[in-house]
């Protein structure tokens, strides 16, 4: 059994230092570490070049982009090229996420011992950690399904959860998983397009549909961000949140239950909006914005809320 590892990082080498690190250190060491550069203007670039020039025995390939695609995009590429790349199971995560050294370990070992692993597994995941190293982040695992009145519930693994030695899910995020590469075969990758937010949801949904997800607790990430993001998601990336995840739903789902989030998804963030102050006007033009978006189909950087964006210049 093979790993490779894809590595999306954008303007954070501190922390992407700390990323690599952890994969040096795993009782399995992958095939080969991908990373795909979005365009970083931190000397990200320059540490790169010296980094494949060190030698281990892990083979390093550097992609170098020539704009900031988003998470959605640089996944794409990573996942594009691990396709012609020799590893069976690929590693997927950002450059604040760091495996404990058993990881690929507790990985190799399920799968060697899931009777028709590579038939019936789309893909295998861990426990997310916050930055703390010790509690668990349970947004990161999801059960997505249809509900009375037309409605998707979308919800978060429990704690409880994680006391079991397996359980199954069908959402979920790019830290700490790792896909089996023939199923990844079956299905259209990453939605490059969507830039940020709910990649991850709406390529491991459609994982869920050619083969199981399995959630293995014993198998640890630790993710390195804040996770409290709503003064950041209210200067432009609200809009990615609200698009997508309605286009996730126009995509997967009955046009009935497309309709009806229309009204909810909006309405929920609306209210979230509410407790952003003086600016809250901007935020409910954005959603409105993303709505009408999702409707056209259209995704993609939006032409005014993308990164940098204040609705005070």
């Amino acid at each position: 059994m093979k790993i490779g590892v894809v590595l999306v990082t954008y303007n954070r080498l501190d922390k992407l230092k700390i990323a690599l690190a952890s994969y040096e250190k795993q009782k399995v060491r992958p095939k080969y570490i991908l990373i795909i550069n979005n365009n970083s203007t931190d000397g990200t670039k320059a540490y790169l070049e010296e980094w494949q020039n060190e030698k281990t025995e892990i083979e390093k390939i550097v992609v170098n982009l020539d704009k900031n695609t988003g998470g959605s995009g640089g996944f794409y590429e990573g996942l594009k090229n691990s396709l012609e790349l020799d590893a069976d199971w690929i590693w997927v995560a950002d450059d604040d996420a760091y495996p404990k050294e058993n990881a690929f370990a507790i990985a190799q070992n399920y799968i060697q011992n899931y009777p028709n692993a590579d038939t019936e597994l789309s893909a295998i995941c861990g426990t997310v950690l916050k930055s703390d190293g010790t509690t668990i982040d349970c947004s990161h695992r999801r059960r997505i399904y249809t509900t009375l009145f037309n409605r998707i519930a979308q919800p978060y693994s429990k704690k409880k959860d994680y006391e079991q030695e397996e359980f199954e899910i069908n959402g979920f995020s790019y830290v700490g998983t790792m896909i089996n590469k023939e199923k990844m075969k079956q299905i259209p990758l990453t939605k490059k397009d969507y830039f940020i937010y709910y990649d991850d949801t709406d390529h491991s949904y459609r994982l869920s549909k050619v083969g199981k997800i399995i959630c293995i607790p014993k198998m640890q990430v630790i993710h390195d961000a804040p996770h409290s993001e709503m003064n950041q998601i209210v200067k432009w990336k609200l809009y990615y949140l609200v698009r997508n995840t309605l286009d996730f739903i126009k995509n997967n789902f009955d046009e009935k239950y497309f309709k009806e989030q229309c009204f909810e998804v909006p309405f929920k963030f609306k209210v979230a909006v509410c407790l952003f102050g003086k600016d809250k006007k901007y935020g409910y033009q954005m959603i409105n914005e993303a709505v009408k978006d999702a409707k056209l189909g259209k995704t993609g950087l939006h032409e005014i809320y993308k990164p940098g964006w204040n609705p005070n210049k």
